[in-house]
């Protein structure tokens, strides 16, 4: 039966919603991008009419939040209600179409990125739920988990480090890399809390991109088949001797479940 967070959006019966909703989360640089471009035509291959969507892909805020983070002055609530309309609009005029017509939606990244990120930027937690409670509940998430000594390599040597993804905009130490390495420890950790609150299938990011592709493709071919059940993830361990990242001192509150017989 399909479900919310909390709240059900107006005309959308969630009875009808058919499709499927598969998450791939991770922090930037993790590899999401690259899984997305090889899980999406093997689906297709197997016979699954498949939708993608993503982060700041909505017709009515996706440019307006990318020229607001232009000039580096974006506020922290302003930038949370930015997001937030953005998945909205994504929500109503691609995922909610998408699964009324039976097919599989393929999102790159979900509400728990935007929670990560505005939790680190010392947003209340209980808030960033209430705010996303009318959010579907996705049918299976696969988080690509990896630690902060094996991302800042995989980020020097590709598009090097952003404003935004090294939280520069915290102002946690004038240098570039160093503030790289102390927000992605403290939004891996949120991560990790969301990965145990939401149950994520949790699979080792630090593995070859054929690896990972497999292991996506053993989860998604289980849980289109009925053989794993999402709400019973199998988990990986990061590779051996990656530092895990520091607790932080809030802890996230819970999101109350709403199903279809619940909904006005």
């Amino acid at each position: 039966m399909r479900e919310t967070y909390g709240v059900v959006l107006p005309n959308v019966k969630l009875e009808e919603l058919t499709g499927k909703l598969i998450v791939i989360e991770g922090t930037d640089g993790v590899g999401r991008s690259t899984q997305m471009k090889l899980v999406r035509p093997w689906l297709e291959h197997r016979g699954h009419a498949v939708v993608d969507t993503g982060m700041t892909r909505s017709e009515l805020a996706g440019k307006g939040i990318k020229k607001a983070k232009e000039g580096h002055t974006l506020g922290r609530i302003t930038q949370t209600l930015f997001y937030a309309t953005d998945f909205a609009d994504r929500i109503i005029n691609q995922i909610v179409p998408a699964l009324q017509a039976g097919f599989v939606v393929l999102t790159d990244r979900y509400i728990y990125s935007l929670m990560a990120r505005a939790s680190v930027r010392g947003l209340d937690p209980a808030w960033l739920r209430s705010l996303y409670t009318f959010a579907l509940k996705p049918d299976a998430v696969f988080y690509l988990r990896i630690g902060v000594d094996e991302l800042i390599p995989r980020v020097v040597f590709s598009r090097g480090f952003d404003f935004w993804e090294s939280g520069m905009d915290l102002h946690p130490s004038e240098d570039m890399y160093e503030s790289f390495r102390k927000y992605q420890t403290a939004l891996l950790a949120q991560f990790d809390r969301l990965a145990d609150e939401y149950q994520f299938q949790v699979i080792d990011a630090t593995a070859s991109v054929d690896t990972i592709f497999e292991r996506l493709q053993e989860g998604i071919s289980g849980f289109l088949n009925g053989e794993i059940s999402a709400a019973k993830p199998v988990r990986e361990s990061v590779q051996a001797g990656a530092p895990e990242p520091e607790a932080q001192p809030q802890e996230p509150g819970r999101m109350e479940t709403v199903s279809s017989s619940q909904s006005e």
